[in-house]
């Protein structure tokens, strides 16, 4: 109820609903039922124009959900002053209306007090309504406004048809006492450690039971409270540690760390173990099996043939050879040929060579074998030679035999090897020597891949024994277990970056360390348990186990529970063989490997030397738990799906055979198809569109045809004219714009303007952009650019690039000029200089 106002203003005070209801005080025999309200002002009188007679709108009710007046079910069928329609003692009724009956003037009359009925305005409904809440609302002259002395927000109330609703129950409110208040003793929520916890203890016992003064710690009671406190430090810790180790930001555990990051779709790796090409000179041919231990001499002093905890414990790094690898005299070192040139070079990037051998030798190499280049020293030995000019290469074809005139003595092998394995730098195989030309280069073909760590044999987990009942959550007694990539090689036929296993002998000591696998078999003398990631994919009968390990370097195993993976048997004794290694300590240094420490098989390799011509690589640490929480909630923002051209296109330069690729839909007439264009590494390489299919076949999206094109290679016709200064030699001056204009990588590692690696699908040659790389010269004073225009282009088109200072290319083209006389379709750049010496 509203009970202020503006003293010149009046408002609806609030409305009573009559209800005339049979049995109840005041019920008038004929009149209707709950269809009459009496609207009490604040002040009142009830003006005299503020009624509605017939076609009136003066008066409105609106419904609670039915606003519209339209649809209103009860509408106001007339409306008057109480006082004119019961009249007082002093005037008569004044209001005629057919529609007023006997029985409403009586209703009204004993329903309202004459001594109010001055400021009380009776509005009768055609209805009662139901129980909802309705809105009276009373409106001006204008029908718009409140009337005409009325507060505006006063103008309109609020009211309900069911006022009188007859129930057994008592609405009557019955007054309840609130519960007495209990003072709580004051509670220390820190004092959750052991200490804390046994003077509150104390405390408490003093107060209980204040007879009991003995504190001793022989004391029965002290020592029961000592036990409760300290099982309350235990609850503590755990309820602090389940809390921690429930989120991914606060978890300390290596193994929570994991488990959560693996809910995101992202593999924690737990580093890998380095790898290195071994090189073994031997004086009888023999077969070198796998697992062969070598470490650096000197690293377990005193002793010929240490024991394992032996060199464990002196901290010595040990490499295992990975395959069985034969061992042959012929094999030792092959001469790298000359054909008979005194001073040759191997350039950087090449992918051939000669070796020569003697007749009565075979070395037997085929496709598939690792040879280490190396250059000689001075004095002819490996040691003293650069170990920088040192490069493994992989054949990846069967040598052929040439003929040399010169030296029909001898054997010409020509060797092909993988285009990843490319001279990086330049190898000189021969000298200017006393007696002719000397060789300088070798090619050591007894060769085995092996990788860090070291094998322990016949040892159990704690506990060796799997429980009768409960999980089996074993230890493993040593730490640093080894994580090792499986070092198969791929086949030689078909080679593809699809293929498993590694491509060439650099992909060899490039391991991923999300391929890795923990280094661990068990045997329960039943059956071999073998590592996984996870078990999601393991059956119930399925061998299987997971590896978790902590930042201090202990692993602990994980069974399965009989649904994802096998349950061990209970009451089975457990054996386990592992190797321990791996990391970065592993990527040691050239001719650091050079002891043999022993065979698996416990045999003797007398006459056999060994050393790592190359450095080892590919050692990599655990993933710090700090960055797993970094990168593990962004597993999902990679897209692994093609949806949009952008990642058809994405996907395709996911190939390393790829250097571009530009994706766009196109119409074929029927249907829309994502056409990609590629720009290949490597224009021959005939499977790449076999593979890039593949590839898109596992992530398009369903019902998209993609189809293949490669791009288009546009060649440029540029002419320059470039002034000199005085005092710059012109002929050196050319060869350096040649070269700062070129496609191939200059000596200091830059690359050249029109490299293809700089020249990206689509996009636009700069006018400016060629002449800044050309005064970039020292001695070049000023350019002048007679033509800038695309191959066969007219003079109208040179000129109009050149105004516009740009060449211009389509989503699909892009810009080539490669200046090599030998291919002038391939672009060419010409060179006009004037001035200089």
């Amino acid at each position: 109820m509203v009970t202020s106002v503006e003293p010149d203003l009046d408002g609806i005070d609030f409305i009573e609903v009559l209800s005339n209801r049979a049995g109840t005080p005041g019920h008038v025999p004929g009149a209707p039922q709950e269809c009459t309200l009496a609207v009490h002002l604040l002040r009142g009188p009830v003006a005299d124009g503020l009624g509605a007679g017939p076609g009136d709108e003066r008066v409105v009710i609106l419904g609670g959900v039915r606003t519209d007046p339209h649809v209103n079910p009860v509408h106001v069928l007339w409306a008057y002053p109480a006082i004119a329609l019961v009249g007082d003692a002093e005037r008569p009724p004044a209001v005629l209306d057919a529609r007023v009956t006997q029985s409403d003037r009586d209703l009204v009359a004993a329903g309202v007090p004459a001594a109010i009925r001055s400021r009380v305005l009776v509005v009768r409904t055609a209805a009662p309504g139901d129980r909802s809440t309705y809105v009276l609302r009373l409106h001006g002259t204008t029908g718009r406004s409140a009337p005409a002395g009325f507060d505006g927000p006063l103008a309109h109330a609020a009211f309900r048809f069911d006022v009188d609703c007859p129930s057994d129950l008592d609405c009557r409110q019955r007054a309840t006492s609130p519960p007495p208040e209990v003072a709580s003793p004051v509670q220390d929520y820190l004092a959750r450690d052991y200490e804390a916890l046994r003077t509150r203890l104390l405390d408490r016992m003093a107060v209980l039971l204040p007879e009991w003064t003995d504190r001793s710690a022989a004391d029965v009671g002290v020592t029961l409270i000592e036990l409760f406190a300290y099982i309350g430090d235990r609850l503590a810790y755990r309820q602090d540690s389940i809390a921690q180790e429930a989120h991914l930001g606060t978890a300390r555990l290596r193994t929570s760390a994991r488990r959560h990051a693996r809910l995101l779709d992202h593999r924690v790796h737990e580093g890998c173990s380095a790898r290195a090409w071994l090189a073994f000179t031997t004086t009888a041919d023999m077969s070198l099996p796998a697992g062969t231990a070598v470490s650096g001499a000197g690293m377990v002093p005193g002793q010929d043939k240490p024991s394992v905890d032996d060199v464990v414990q002196s901290g010595a790094v040990v490499f295992e050879t990975c395959h069985p690898v034969p061992l042959a005299r012929a094999r030792n070192r092959l001469a790298l040929h000359a054909w008979g040139d005194a001073d040759q070079v191997l350039a950087v990037g090449t992918t051939s060579a000669f070796i020569s051998v003697p007749r009565a030798l075979d070395p037997a190499l085929k496709a598939g074998d690792v040879l280490v280049l190396a250059e000689l020293g001075p004095t002819g030995m490996l040691g003293d030679g650069d170990p920088a000019r040192r490069c493994a290469v992989r054949l990846d074809r069967d040598p052929v035999e040439r003929t040399d005139s010169l030296t029909p003595s001898r054997r010409v092998l020509e060797l092909h090897w993988h285009r990843d394995d490319a001279l990086r730098t330049p190898l000189t195989i021969s000298q200017p020597g006393t007696g002719g030309a000397r060789t300088a280069a070798v090619a050591l073909a007894n060769i085995a891949l092996a990788d860090h760590g070291i094998s322990i044999h016949g040892d159990a987990p704690d506990p060796a024994q799997v429980p009768e009942d409960g999980r089996y959550r074993p230890y493993l007694r040593r730490t640093s277990l080894a994580w090792t990539v499986p070092a198969d090689a791929a086949p030689v036929e078909g080679l593809s970056p699809d293929s498993p296993g590694w491509q060439s002998a650099t992909d060899a000591l490039r391991p991923d360390p999300r391929r890795a696998v923990a280094q661990l078999e068990l045997d329960d003398g039943a059956r071999r348990w073998l590592p996984r990631n996870d078990l999601l994919g393991s059956t119930g009968t399925a061998p299987h186990m997971v590896v978790e390990t902590e930042e201090n370097g202990s692993s602990r195993l994980r069974f399965g529970d009989g649904i994802s993976g096998r349950r061990p048997t209970p009451g089975s004794s457990m054996t386990v063989r592992y190797r321990i290694g791996g990391g970065s300590h592993g990527n040691v240094g050239v001719d650091t490997l050079n002891a043999i420490l022993h065979l698996p098989s416990g045999g003797s390799l007398d006459g056999v030397a060994v050393t790592n011509p190359l450095p080892a690589a590919g050692g990599v640490d655990p993933q710090p738990s700090a960055e797993v929480r970094e990168l593990a909630p962004r597993a999902f923002h990679g897209r692994t799906q093609a949806v949009t051209p952008e990642d058809y296109a994405r996907i395709a330069v996911a190939d390393s055979a790829v250097r571009q690729a530009v994706a766009r839909p196109r119409w074929t007439g029927s249907w829309y198809a994502l056409q990609v264009a590629v720009d290949p590494v490597v224009a021959a390489d005939f499977e790449l569109p076999d593979r890039l299919a593949a590839l898109m076949e596992l992530r398009r999206t369903a019902g998209v045809d993609v189809e293949f094109r490669q791009t288009s290679a546009v060649p440029l016709d540029i002419a320059l004219v470039c002034c000199l200064h005085e005092r710059t030699l012109r002929s050196e001056a050319e060869r350096q714009v040649r070269d700062m204009l070129s496609a191939s990588v200059l000596s200091d590692g830059r690359r050249g303007f029109f490299h293809p690696d700089r020249l990206t699908l689509g996009a636009s040659v700069f006018l400016s952009d060629l002449i800044a790389h050309a005064m970039s010269v020292p001695g070049v004073l000023h350019v002048e650019v007679e033509r800038f225009c695309r191959v066969g282009a007219g003079a109208q088109e040179n000129q109009a690039s050149l105004a516009r200072g740009r060449l211009d290319a389509s989503p699909r083209e892009s810009f080539r000029c490669a200046s090599d006389p030998r291919r002038p379709e391939a672009g060419r750049v010409e060179l006009t200089m004037r001035g200089g010496a």
